[in-house]
Order: structure tokens, then C-alpha cells, then sequence
């Protein structure tokens, strides 16, 4: 009777110990299970983190990309504007040659009208003085139309000056679809 009792106290014991040796691989893997799910959240935070790099790397990117455009829009304006300046200085420039060129014939005029009136009052030259007057006349009429033909001359020259020349190819396509 006494083994019985023994054996059953054994097999208690066994069960026992199968019990605790369960509980303790469950045990652990519950920690396994816990250290993976931890190892996945960092690896997850170390991903994010780098994601946040990388925008912030690609924003900085976009950043110096629109600097360097309005950069090159800043310099195309400053350009731009340089050019009308010129144009404006050229223009003025020619405009004060032409009102110069304007007061010098005026003067003029108005000293051979003088000379004109003089000449009246002194009848007694007579019909040379008139043809020395129509012929300062012409002669005056004659220079205004060369200066007038020097500055047309020098306007198309500048116009010239600022269009770029033609290349030999183009001009001779534009010759031969002429013909």
C-alpha cells in the first residue's frame, strides 16, 4: 500500500515538474515573443527616422532648386533691364542730336531771314542778292537733307549693329527658295 502511495507521489511529482518545465517554455516564449515585438518597434523608429532624413534632405534639395531658379530669373530681370536702359540712352542721345540739329537750322533761318530783311532795305543791290539767297537757300536745303541721310544711315547702321548676323546657310536657303 505504502508503494502505491510512493508511486502516486511520483507520478505527482513528475506532472509536476512537467508543469514547471510548460510553464517555464512558455514563459520564455512569451519573452521571445516580447524581445521580437520590441526589435520591431526599433526597427520601425530607426525607419522613421531615416524617412524623416531623406525629406528633409529632399526639401533642402527643392529649396536650393528654387533659390538657383529665382537666382536665374533675378539675373534674366537685371539683364533685361540693363538692355532698355541702354536703348533709352541711345534713344535720348540721338533725340538731343536731333533737337540740335534742329535749333542749329533754326539759328540759321532765322539769320538769313535777317540777312533776307537787310537785303530788302538795301534795294539798291538789286537781283544779284536774290540769286546769292536762292542759292544759300538750296545750299541749306542740301545739308539739312544729307544730315537727314547721315542720321537715317547711322540709325540703320545701329539697328544693324544689334541684330545678329545671318548665317551663311540661312542666307543661302532664303536665296535659293527665292528663285
Amino acid at each position: 500500500h505504502r508503494d502505491k502511495k510512493r508511486d502516486k507521489e511520483k507520478v505527482k511529482e513528475k506532472e509536476k515538474a512537467k508543469e514547471k518545465e510548460r510553464d517555464q517554455d512558455k514563459e520564455k516564449e512569451r519573452n521571445w515573443d516580447r524581445d521580437k515585438e520590441k526589435e520591431r518597434e526599433r526597427d520601425k523608429e530607426r525607419n522613421r527616422d531615416k524617412d524623416k532624413e531623406k525629406d528633409q534632405e529632399r526639401e533642402k534639395e527643392r529649396h536650393k532648386d528654387r533659390e538657383r531658379v529665382r537666382d536665374k530669373d533675378r539675373d534674366r530681370d537685371r539683364d533685361k533691364e540693363r538692355e532698355k536702359n541702354k536703348e533709352k540712352k541711345e534713344k535720348d542721345r540721338e533725340e538731343v542730336d536731333q533737337n540740335k540739329e534742329k535749333d542749329d537750322i533754326t539759328k540759321e533761318g532765322e539769320k538769313d531771314r535777317e540777312k533776307i530783311k537787310d537785303k530788302e532795305g538795301d534795294k539798291d543791290r538789286g537781283g544779284k542778292e536774290k540769286d546769292k539767297e536762292k542759292e544759300k537757300d538750296e545750299k541749306k536745303e542740301k545739308k539739312e537733307r544729307e544730315r537727314e541721310k547721315e542720321r537715317d544711315d547711322k540709325k540703320k547702321k545701329d539697328k544693324r549693329s544689334r541684330t545678329p548676323p545671318r548665317s551663311y546657310s540661312s542666307s543661302r536657303r532664303s536665296r535659293s527658295s527665292s528663285r
